[in-house]
């Protein structure tokens, strides 16, 4: 019997019980938009007391996220940021904070630093329901940056100059299959998007999503064969803003010989590319396409560590069923059909349970519909339900908290009672006298009464 696997319900499992915890006070008050209130039962939790003659609390990496989410929900980005940066650094695998770090930049318009915190899925624990929050937040910004950018290269198209782009910039065609069986086509997405995730592990690579590449090249009516013409390669160029293309092809035949071939060129002279060839056994899948790989990376001139050609000779998996499945899932992706994909990846999953690709994207429907919409406050609601009870963010400190260090404590200063003004903006002279300081970042403004009685 085939083992079950539960991971398109798998932040179900860590549902517990509606048992009250330490935060129950300050996440009602959140719900009823009780901000000021809600800032002091989460300050509460933090045990201020005074050492060495100063004010002093604890940092608890759930409580200070539910500051900074405090703070969003406010209004106060740049402040929610600068808090939830404090928990990403600290507690690099807490996917709770880089979540709301993520819709505090999107709140700020900063769609790039968004990926960058979304991105950050790949460390979290699989366990953490937040890791597919990321996971299907990142993949939303990405479709609509990549949207986005086409809409604006296509209005733009006569202002754009192949050599604005970075000199080592990089497109991935879809390989082409040349088999006579059409049962190897899923490979063509697939062996690109390998290919890519390989590529972009070089900093001094700049590589175009596959997603970019793929839409343009429908949007513009465009074929393999057709590349070939110089004066539509270099349109493509422009418009995906690359200054080379790979473009490639395999032929799979009966007895499961493979033949695996890529032609680098600059897209100014497609006439006479640099071709890479390996032949093997199609169980070498992926010796051959990281060859290809290492070779265009030393067409760049660019020398990488032992450590980063380990990461790139790293075989995602060695069962070639689990791969094809993998391949169909990213087709269905491509066509907007997640339920369709869902099944070929859990499938994928099945059939290898250690293939992280394919698991990356096994993301339970609900969390899909939650984080694939233009709405913030929907996003944030929805999945402050669909992860209400779990008990991930919750565990309990059971030895004595450290004190932060002076480089990263939070650190009273300046605690006036009965002082309730909120400052309207995070520029305001007023807000940087006041309240918490973290390295000189103020954190809290000074809104709070006289703080609550030390328990220590």
């Amino acid at each position: 019997m085939k083992p079950k696997i539960l991971m398109a319900v798998g932040f179900l499992s860590l549902l517990c019980g509606c048992a009250a915890t330490r935060f129950d006070t300050a996440e009602g008050q959140l719900k009823r938009q009780e901000y000021v209130q809600a800032l002091r039962s989460y300050l509460g939790v933090l045990e201020p007391h005074l050492r060495e003659g100063k004010r002093y609390i604890y940092y608890e990496r759930e409580t200070v996220t539910g500051i900074g989410v405090v703070y969003w929900h406010m209004g106060r980005y740049e402040t929610a940021v600068k808090i939830l940066k404090l928990v990403n650094e600290k507690d690099p695998t807490y996917g709770k904070a880089f979540f709301y770090a993520g819709l505090a930049y999107e709140s700020l318009g900063d769609d790039d630093a968004a990926l960058s915190a979304y991105a950050s899925y790949r460390r979290i624990d699989p366990t953490d329901p937040f890791r597919q929050v990321m996971a299907g937040r990142f993949d939303f910004i990405v479709r609509r940056k990549v949207a986005h950018e086409i809409e604006t290269a296509m209005q733009n198209e006569d202002k754009l100059d192949i050599r604005q782009y970075p000199e080592r910039s990089i497109a991935i065609l879809p390989f082409l299959s040349l088999s006579e069986s059409r049962d190897w086509e899923p490979l063509q997405k697939g062996l690109a998007d390998i290919v890519i995730t390989d590529l972009a592990q070089i900093k001094e690579l700049s590589v175009v999503e596959r997603l970019k590449v793929d839409q343009l090249v429908s949007e513009l009516g465009l074929t393999a064969a057709g590349l070939t013409d110089s004066s539509k390669a270099l349109k493509l160029g422009k418009l995906v803003g690359a200054r080379y293309l790979v473009k490639g092809s395999f032929l799979v035949m009966s007895d499961l010989k493979m033949t695996l071939d890529a032609g680098l060129f600059p897209f100014e002279n497609t006439a006479n590319p640099t071709s890479y060839n390996e032949d093997g056994n199609l169980s070498r899948l992926f010796q051959m396409e990281k060859q290809i790989v290492l070779k265009i990376i030393d067409y760049f001139g660019v020398t990488i560590t032992p450590q980063q050609k380990e990461q790139i000779l790293e075989i995602p998996t060695q069962n070639l069923g689990a791969f094809m499945n993998y391949c169909r899932g990213i087709d269905a992706l491509d066509a907007n059909s997640y339920k369709t994909a869902y099944g070929f990846f859990l499938e994928a999953v099945r059939s290898d349970p250690g293939f992280q690709n394919a698991r990356d994207w096994l993301i339970a429907s609900e969390l899909w519909d939650a984080t694939h919409t233009q709405n913030l406050n929907r996003v944030d609601r929805d999945v402050a339900y669909l992860t209400r009870r779990s008990v991930w963010g919750r565990i309990q400190t059971q030895s004595q908290p450290d004190f932060l260090s002076t480089t990263n404590r939070l650190q009273w200063m300046g605690m006036r009672q009965n002082a309730g003004l909120l400052p309207g903006n995070d520029s305001r002279k007023s807000f940087q006298e006041a309240g918490i300081l973290l390295n000189g970042w103020p954190i809290l403004p000074k809104m709070l009464g006289v703080p609550p009685p030390p328990t220590r």
